[in-house]
């Protein structure tokens, strides 16, 4: 039996005090965008820019009487996501509530432990199962998802990127969202042209798209670029791959279209790109910035090799600092990231990673904490060790110290990670706040 034809998206609020959104859930507007075109009446809700809290959803739960409710949740999120559940329930316990995201992909049948008000939890890719769930199909029939008394097959992921629908930005309003930072242009979205990750990266999550690598067509590509510019205005896109670069041939091909279309006139764009050396030459940098390219993000993680080799990292200091002078030698701006407190790390290794970002000279620097997200082989390592020191994901936040090091103490942890953050936010003001006309310029150059 397909349940109402109303059906409510929500992207709850975090573990901890947040008042802004870079950017809405690319999830959430696809989903949406496939079930619209199903006939369905779809609502989207991201409580934090549209400054909803449960009070106000309950409201909108009570006017618009959803018949399911699907809430996409990543780890920060677990405290909110099971409160807009009991919430729901609570109005109208024969809604179907569905969660998904990289939280409950990790935790699968677990995560409806932890969610006593959720139904179903689907895992992985979720563009057929939402729909499965909406028309009523029996869950035992329905492949990737678990629920309260049985666990499907897994479902093949998406084969043919392109055959997804191009995102309905009519479901959200876009300028609540206040883009990524260093600031920019606005409106600002995002596209991801390419799902999975190859890399091995002990600290990333992989429990939605997984490791094999699927791509959109550049054609494609072109087409959704001529759409969030054509009916929505955005003027800077940030290519949300987890490795931009990784196949040059099919960059270089995206990079010509955009200059042929024109594409590079009135838009600016920044992307994730991996520093390995045969992925990073001269001329894709150059022809980057031709494109309107003006932003490089790098995940640097760590200053010190051993500790990027027991990362599983791929990855050689000597290629990032190559990297990183190329990148500039372009005329293009970058972004260093590090993660304080891996496996390995110590006060000498500490040191090491802050003397690399002052010799990389990024724009922009940040250092997080490291995170054991569910499912990863981080978790299991500091697991194994003894290392976790916050075993309630309620209480999981950006920057907060969650497990120790062999060497590093919580204190030793907490007390690196302010010096990082004094260290970064100094550097940073000066190339923002003291001339904010400095990302402007840099943008303009590539125009």
């Amino acid at each position: 039996m397909a349940y109402s034809e109303n059906i409510l998206l929500v992207n709850p609020e975090y573990n901890y005090p947040c008042k802004r959104e870079r950017y809405p859930a690319a999830a959430l507007i696809l989903l949406g965008s496939i079930l619209e075109a199903k006939g369905y009446k779809v609502k989207i809700v991201h409580m934090v820019a549209d400054g909803v809290g449960i009070v106000q959803l309950r409201d909108i739960l009570t006017t618009f009487k959803p018949g399911l409710v699907g809430i996409t949740m990543t780890t920060f999120q677990t405290k909110s996501a099971r409160e807009v559940s009991a919430v729901v329930k609570d109005l109208a316990s024969d809604t179907v509530v569905v969660v998904g995201g990289p939280h409950p992909s990790a935790l699968a049948a677990k995560v409806l432990d932890d969610l006593p008000q959720a139904d179903v939890c689907v895992i992985g890719e979720g563009e057929q199962a939402i729909v499965d769930i909406a028309e009523g199909k029996d869950w035992a029939d329905i492949n990737g998802i678990c629920y309260r008394h049985g666990v499907s097959p897994a479902r093949r992921q998406v084969a043919d990127l392109d055959s997804l629908p191009l995102p309905n930005l009519d479901l959200i309003n876009l300028r609540k969202f206040r883009g990524p930072y260093p600031p920019a242009r606005l409106p600002s979205m995002y596209i991801m042209t390419s799902r999975g990750c190859s890399f091995r990266c002990v600290f990333c999550s992989k429990s939605v798209f997984g490791n094999t690598v699927r791509y959109k067509s550049p054609e494609r590509v072109i087409e959704e670029i001529k759409w969030l510019r054509g009916r929505w205005g955005v003027k800077e896109i940030f290519f949300y791959d987890d490795t931009f670069n990784l196949d040059q041939g099919r960059l270089e091909q995206i990079l010509r279209l955009i200059i042929a279309n024109k594409l590079n006139k009135d838009i600016v764009y920044r992307a994730y790109f991996r520093a390995n050396r045969e992925l990073i030459d001269e001329d894709l940098l150059k022809q980057a910035r031709e494109a309107g390219f003006w932003l490089i993000f790098y995940g640097v993680e760590s200053g010190n090799q051993g500790v990027l080799d027991e990362m599983k990292q791929s990855l050689h200091l000597d290629e990032i600092k190559r990297a990183f002078k190329l990148t500039h030698e372009a005329g293009l701006k970058t972004v260093a990231s590090f993660i304080l407190g891996l496996p390995g790390e110590t006060n000498e290794t500490v040191r090491e990673s802050f003397a690399l970002c002052s010799k990389l000279k990024p724009f922009w620097a940040r250092f997080t904490a490291a995170a054991p997200y569910p499912g990863t082989e981080l978790e299991k390592m500091v697991r194994k060790n003894g290392y976790i020191l916050i075993r309630d994901y309620d209480e999981y936040r950006v920057g907060k110290i969650l497990a120790r090091t062999d060497a590093l103490s919580f204190v030793d942890l907490e007390a690196a990670y302010k010096k990082a953050y004094r260290k970064t936010y100094w550097h940073n003001i000066r190339n923002i706040a003291f001339n904010p006309q400095v990302a402007y310029r840099a943008i303009r150059q590539v125009m």
